[in-house]
């Protein structure tokens, strides 16, 4: 299970808070998982979704006001992630399988997470941080 401790922070303050919130949203979709409705469930997972096209629309934001080089790479990274928990969630929709969800969320989601923030997301984060607004 996640766990905020081994969150790496970055260089930039909106991008740890986001981070943070996201575990929270996180933490609140396993626990649903493991003792709440489907339909509880669906609501997490779709809250989750929108935080982070909310965090990723930030980045990108940001991104393009300092016309970072990479920034088609970190984009569509963000396109693929989305497009994967779209499908994931459209698959709990049709099977409502906790076990599989769980264990995209635990696996998939949280791997791919750290992964990102150790390197994306901190390249992003000092190449924003040399350039504030």
């Amino acid at each position: 299970m996640p766990n905020t401790r081994l969150i790496p922070q970055v260089a930039i303050d909106f991008m740890n808070d986001d981070h943070a919130e996201a575990i929270s949203i996180v933490d609140n979709l396993l626990a649903a998982i493991e003792n709440s409705s489907d339909d509880d469930v669906t609501l997490q997972l779709e809250a989750f979704f929108a935080h982070n096209q909310a965090h990723f629309s930030r980045e990108e934001e940001q991104m393009i006001r300092v016309n970072f080089p990479p920034y088609g790479c970190h984009k569509g990274e963000h396109d693929r992630v989305l497009t994967e928990l779209r499908q994931a969630i459209t698959d709990w929709e049709a099977n409502k399988d906790r076990e599989s969800i769980a264990q995209y969320i635990n696996c998939t989601v949280w791997n791919w997470f750290i992964n990102h923030i150790k390197t994306m997301d901190t390249v992003t984060a000092m190449f924003l941080k040399q350039h504030p607004e």
